[in-house]
């Protein structure tokens, strides 16, 4: 028997359908090795039937491993076996729709000489049912020919190509014949062409031509590209307090230039990324322009609300005891996408007002302006510090996961410590470069966030000074599986302080270690020297880590054992001795849809005399 797969368009990433076959040994046929597994004999399984057949189901044949989990994945007889078909007639119908599941399944495996056998005995009871199963050999790809109509288009000239065989395609001549792969390369096609001036580019046919004497599979694709276009002029709509000129110059259209899908994707990865909309929509034409040109593009927004109020809290048995912080911002202040947050943050050690004002496509589109201010007052065993400074920078995207920042930064704080009361007036030029990944803020499951800084602060007035601080930390999370019931998580922090000794430089600037976001188990900054009341006194340097193993039980509830150990030392090196405190702990977590609500509580595993039994901490949002 002959297949043949003509004239059927394909939608990108749609599955495709196949019909059985059992052709001659060596005879060569046209066959689609991507059918669609689904089921067209389903009715009779839609109510269990009062009375009915029961049966016992055995599958038999020598499958690879891989073959065998992708039959059992697809199988329903033993999965409907609690809903037994009412009829002789109804078993044999179920059977017959599972060998054309089964037979679609070996298909898209590259299995094209299979055999495939059932058999039903009545007589016994339980009905026994049998499907036996020979796969054959597995096909592979001999040739893939992309053949376009009326004629190939010619390559852009720029760099830009036009796929021409099986290597554009990431296929390889001699690999397993297998329908995921080939229903890919027929995506990346009509992308690649998507990137070279044809958005409308269709596959008329797709013809795989199996030769059962050589266990192969041939590929022709009749591609019709459709005209060549470049980008037409730019309509926006939806708009209502944004103004329209900041749209135009965050979309940056490059009308006239030859069309690439992936300007469409930039420009609503920027406008979204805004934070001003509900939804963005780019749309052009669904019927193909006569001939070659412009074509025109829409832009349809949906703003959301430009202003917001938040309230976080968290609770602790440290020294800290509770934390409260409460927010409003107003995102577009001036139309151009400005944004002006106010906080205000306060617990048992510090209490603190800061503003934070961002502009937008600063002299670039990728770049912003940001104005930062604020005013604090703490009281705590390491410094008592009252402080107000003021900060302006500019932040810069590189690229699509890195963003640099530099400001020029100003304080003037009054610090009582173990070595006495000083004024300061520090200047500085802090400066970070970060990196990140991460697929959500509050809970991620997988990337990486990793934040360089350095910061160089010169003293003046009273105490003169000047030393430099840098500091690095590290965040990956990774989840074994598709979905997110295990995370494994890991964090690293690392810092130095150069130029001074630690007495010179005010307590707030020296580093410390313990608490919920630090060495859990340990008291807040804690660890590292001490005075003779063991208060901390800071360090020149700090190095901590930190593991969670994060595991769901259930959609909402789940539990976090960690490990998390660090160190401060007086040196501008740490120690080599790897003296470092260690803690250990169990967290639970509620998930309630935008971030879990964590308890996590932690018991040191080499305390000090004045260390806690344990430490406990409540807040939102995970440790790290």
């Amino acid at each position: 028997m002959r297949l043949r797969r003509v004239g059927a368009p394909l939608a990108l990433f749609l599955a495709l359908s196949c019909f059985g076959f059992a052709p001659p040994p060596a005879a060569a046929s046209d066959t689609d090795p991507r059918p669609e597994l689904g089921s067209q004999r389903q009715a009779e399984d839609a109510e269990p039937a009062p009375r009915g057949i029961d049966y016992r189901f055995e599958l038999i044949g020598d499958l690879p491993p891989r073959l065998r989990g992708l039959v059992d994945e697809v199988s329903r007889l033993e999965e409907l076996r609690d809903r037994p078909p009412a009829t002789p007639a109804a078993l044999r119908a179920r059977v017959q729709d599972e060998v054309a599941r089964l037979e679609a399944a070996l298909r898209s495996a590259g299995y094209y000489a299979f055999e495939l056998t059932s058999e039903i005995d009545t007589a016994q009871s339980p009905a026994e049912v049998r499907i036996s199963v020979e796969p054959g050999p597995q096909f592979t790809l001999a040739d893939y020919r992309i053949v376009y109509r009326p004629s190939a288009p010619l390559p852009p000239g720029d760099g830009r190509s036009i796929p021409t065989g099986a290597a554009d395609l990431d296929l390889t001549l001699g690999m397993p014949a297998e329908a995921a792969a080939l229903q890919a390369a027929e995506g990346r096609l009509l992308w690649l062409l998507s990137l070279s001036g044809h958005p409308y580019a269709t596959i008329a046919t797709a013809r795989y031509q199996a030769d059962h004497a050589r266990s192969e599979l041939t590929a022709t694709v009749t591609v019709e590209p459709g005209p060549r276009v470049v980008f037409g002029p730019l309509a926006i709509e939806g708009l209502t307090d944004v103004e329209q000129d900041y749209i135009r110059d965050l979309a940056d259209w490059p009308e006239g230039q030859l069309w690439d899908a992936r300007v469409l994707i930039a420009v609503r990865n920027r406008i979204a990324a805004t934070d001003l909309f509900e939804s963005v929509l780019i749309d052009f034409p669904d019927t193909a322009p006569a001939a070659a040109g412009p074509l025109p593009v829409t832009l349809a927004l949906r703003e959301r609300a430009h202003r917001s109020i938040g309230v976080g809290a968290a609770v602790t048995s440290g020294e800290e005891i509770a934390r409260a912080k409460v927010s409003w911002e107003h995102r577009n202040l001036f139309g151009n996408g400005e944004s002006l947050r106010l906080e205000a943050l306060g617990s048992f050690l510090r209490q603190e007002a800061r503003a934070a004002f961002r502009r937008p496509n600063f002299f670039n589109v990728d770049q912003a302006l940001i104005a930062r201010t604020s005013f604090l007052q703490e009281e705590s065993d390491a410094f008592d510090e009252t402080t107000a400074a003021a900060s302006l920078g500019v932040e810069r995207s590189i690229g699509e996961n890195w963003t640099v920042e530099l400001n020029t930064a100003i304080e003037f704080s009054e610090q009582t410590d173990s070595f006495g009361t000083d004024r300061f007036t520090l200047v500085g030029l802090p400066a970070s470069l970060a990196y990140d990944t991460r697929d959500d803020l509050l809970d991620p499951t997988r990337g990486w966030h990793i934040t360089f800084g350095a910061a160089p602060w010169a003293s003046v007035g009273e105490r003169e000074s000047q030393f430099l601080i840098g500091e690095t930390t590290a965040a990956t999370y990774w989840s074994p599986f598709e979905s997110d019931r295990l995370v494994f998580a890991g964090r690293t922090r690392l810092g130095a302080l150069f130029f001074e000794n630690a007495p010179a430089v005010p307590a707030s600037r020296r580093f410390y270690s313990g608490g919920g976001g630090s060495v859990r188990g340990f008291e807040f900054r804690s660890i590292g020297p001490l005075d003779g009341d063991n208060d901390p006194l800071g360090g020149k340097s700090v190095a901590e880590v930190g593991l969670e193993m994060r595991l769901k039980l259930t959609e909402t509830i789940g539990i976090v054992p960690f490990l998390d150990g660090g160190q401060v030392f007086e040196d501008t090196l740490p120690d080599t001795d790897f003296d470092w405190q260690w803690a250990a702990g169990l967290g639970l977590r509620y998930h309630l849809g935008f971030g879990p609500l964590r308890l996590d509580v932690a018991v040191p595993i080499n305390p000090r005399d004045q260390d806690d039994a344990f430490e406990f901490y409540v807040s939102i949002g995970q440790a790290f």
